[in-house]
């Protein structure tokens, strides 16, 4: 295989397994009205579904350095895979709320790995020109959602839940079962002496720390706005498959937002992507708050959809390659692994406020507008503060 197949075959690999990941990860965003409608929840109960996903994931982010730095990227995918094979069957078989929290914790542990293991793969593939390969990589988070917008629901309606959760299981279990090991090179409690002492060692760095905590409220923004999105339309009187044909479409843009803005943020701010962000912020503060005002009219939302998937989802990419650019060689997997540990704390506190703001105010417009103005004040701290931390960071590993 030549050198150019061989780069082009880790940029698809590394997207499809964000695909499917993120397939069932996301699946809670299609089957909201089937979820809350079976369950029969309130608003602050749907949006714990979304904090427990991300519980997991913050739990495993402790351990992900271990998993990929030292058991190697390509076995961390594969426990990744069949922890999410094992918490769609639990929610296969839940009869109450408690066992589909069970599933979806399950099912955010396995996500949780994926996103460390392929930082890693694609910055030691294609360093210092990794940019774009990580957009397209985590271009794989919304085209994966929009797959289960797409079929998710037309298996819920068809096969009930039960059958949408049963398609979750048998998708993951196929990439378990087709994903390779990596050569076994001692015992696990070998390759985790000195491994707790480094991860300490991390949470002390203030330039992860500071970007971490302020990204924490775009996670917070993100993740509200898949969770809502849904059921907020269909309260501005549009049928449920135009609400789930309109989150296909900010899905599509978040696709087209992740490999903009890794392109573009090649091109200005020196490459600083702190900056970047901040820029991203503002945008989905105006996106946000024209979410709230805007009244329902098809041929408002759909464009507004592609503007929000844009800007409120597409951040990711930006961010993961601010993560594994300020992280030292060896410890991506580590530094992603902090990075997003914090983040989901944006997703685990965020969400359920949002839902709580929705249940005291009867409001989803109150909701967008909070995290619009939070989100524009927190642009100020990441373009001026944190940037220069930054570049201070960029200077002192030469990534520049």
């Amino acid at each position: 295989m030549t050198s150019s197949r061989k780069f082009a075959s880790v940029t698809v690999q590394t997207l499809l397994y964000m695909v499917l990941g993120n397939f069932s990860n996301a699946s809670y965003s299609p089957l909201a009205p089937f979820i809350k409608n079976h369950f029969l929840l309130s608003s602050l109960q749907l949006g714990l579904i979304t904090s427990v996903i991300f519980s997991g994931a913050m739990v495993v982010s402790m351990f992900s350095g271990l998993f990929v730095d030292r058991l190697g990227s390509s076995t961390a995918i594969k426990i990744a895979f069949g922890t999410i094979t094992a918490g769609s069957l639990v929610n296969v078989l839940s009869t109450n709320y408690i066992f589909l929290l069970a599933g979806y914790f399950f099912i955010g542990f396995g996500y949780g790995i994926i996103t460390p293991s392929t930082n890693k793969v694609v910055m030691e593939t294609y360093y210092p020109a990794h940019s774009t390969p990580m957009g397209i990589k985590q271009s794989g988070v919304p085209v994966g959602a929009s797959m289960a917008a797409v079929i998710l629901p037309v298996l819920a309606i068809h096969f009930t839940i039960r059958g949408a959760f049963l398609a979750m299981a048998a998708l993951s279990l196929a990439v378990f079962l087709v994903t390779r090991r990596n050569n076994s090179q001692g015992s696990v409690a070998s390759r985790s002496r000195g491994y707790f002492r480094d991860l300490f060692a991390g949470t002390r760095d203030r330039v992860l720390i500071g970007v971490s905590l302020i990204s924490m409220f775009l996670s917070w923004g993100q993740q509200s706005l898949l969770t809502y999105f849904v059921v907020y339309m269909e309260t501005k009187s549009f049928a449920v498959t135009v609400s789930e044909a309109l989150l296909a479409i900010l899905l599509v843009g978040s696709v087209f937002g992740r490999i903009f803005y890794a392109r573009i943020s090649d091109m200005i701010f020196n490459r600083n992507r702190a900056v970047m962000l901040s820029l991203i912020m503002v945008l989905s503060s105006v996106m946000l708050t024209f979410l709230a005002v805007f009244p329902g009219n098809l041929f408002i939302d759909a464009p507004l959809a592609f503007f929000l998937g844009m800007n409120v989802v597409a951040w990711n990419s930006t961010y993961v390659t601010l993560i594994s650019e300020i992280s030292p060689a060896n410890k991506i997997g580590l530094y992603s692994g902090i990075s997003l540990m914090i983040l989901n704390i944006g997703t685990i506190a965020g969400t359920p406020i949002s839902g709580l703001i929705i249940d005291i105010t009867a409001s989803y417009s109150i909701m967008w507008i909070v995290l619009a103005a939070s989100l524009l004040a927190l642009s100020v701290v990441m373009a001026i503060p944190i940037g220069r931390m930054v570049s201070h960071r960029a200077m002192a590993l030469d990534r520049h």
